[in-house]
């Protein structure tokens, strides 16, 4: 948007945006923790308030007339648990589960975590009801969590599947993770970076000090940028040379060729 309108009209929608936001977040108690660009991270009292704020967010949004003229369409998520404050913020892993659930949240579109709907769905008012969408892996590969869609009067109905490790449109084999991904952001950064100019990116270091998962990550955020999928291929238990060819087969899900093998490219 910022190319197709330029520097000074991007400007005024991206004020309007953020009026509507602060005027809307006033009205329910809720507080801006950080912005960042054109993204908010607020906290609320209760859940009902958060999910109040995000539908006259959204709808008011659409009543601009500055902003329907050209449409932002904004993407929301609601979780709620525990965070903590620091000197440098509210910090706490549902912070983190929060964000992600935004993350696979299509423009215009309220994502609900199963903790937010079932403190929420008896308290919904104003035809506002909560659609199952089912159990979906983010992207911090933890365990998978049960989103709703907030549904309601001037809010879109229908979207593509969610961005999430579910999606058909992202095929991958990328497994599940004890424990959510918090920090090193630096260390994703650089192997991101690394990985748009280079075909291979080894990660080094002593055992246990976190590089697979920290690749795990890298590839789970990759996901949407490359066409045919991301896949995990585990070679720690193959002894034999000779066998990595198959196991990058059936990582990949390649059915083996009848009368011959499977020859790495190079």
């Amino acid at each position: 948007m910022l190319r197709r309108i330029g520097d000074e009209a991007y400007g005024r929608l991206l004020a309007a945006h953020h009026h509507v936001v602060r005027s809307v977040l006033e009205r329910h108690g809720g507080e801006e923790v950080d912005t960042q660009g054109d993204a908010f991270f607020a906290v609320f009292s209760s859940p009902r308030a958060g999910v109040a704020s995000a539908y006259d967010i959204q709808t008011e949004l659409a009543r601009d007339p500055l902003l329907a003229a050209e449409p932002v369409r904004v993407r929301m998520g609601i979780h709620s648990g525990e965070a903590e404050r620091t000197p440098v913020g509210v910090v706490g892993l549902d912070v983190h589960r929060a964000a992600r659930i935004a993350g696979v949240a299509h423009g215009g579109q309220v994502l609900v975590s199963q903790s937010t709907a079932v403190l929420t769905r008896a308290a919904l008012d104003g035809g506002l009801t909560l659609r199952d969408l089912g159990h979906h892996r983010l992207k911090d590969l933890g365990h998978p969590e049960q989103l709703y869609q907030l549904v309601g009067p001037g809010l879109e109905s229908d979207f593509l599947p969610l961005r999430s490790l579910d999606n058909p449109a992202h095929p991958n084999n990328l497994p599940a993770q004890l424990a959510s991904f918090v920090g090193r952001r630096a260390e994703l950064s650089e192997v991101r970076a690394r990985l748009g100019t280079s075909r291979l990116v080894t990660l080094t270091g002593a055992g246990g000090c976190g590089k697979t998962r920290l690749a795990l990550q890298a590839a789970a955020e990759l996901l949407e940028e490359v066409g045919d999928g991301v896949f995990f291929v585990e070679l720690a238990p193959v002894a034999d040379p000779n066998a990595v060819a198959d196991a990058v087969r059936e990582a990949l899900r390649i059915a083996p060729q009848p009368g011959g093998g499977v020859h790495p490219l190079v």
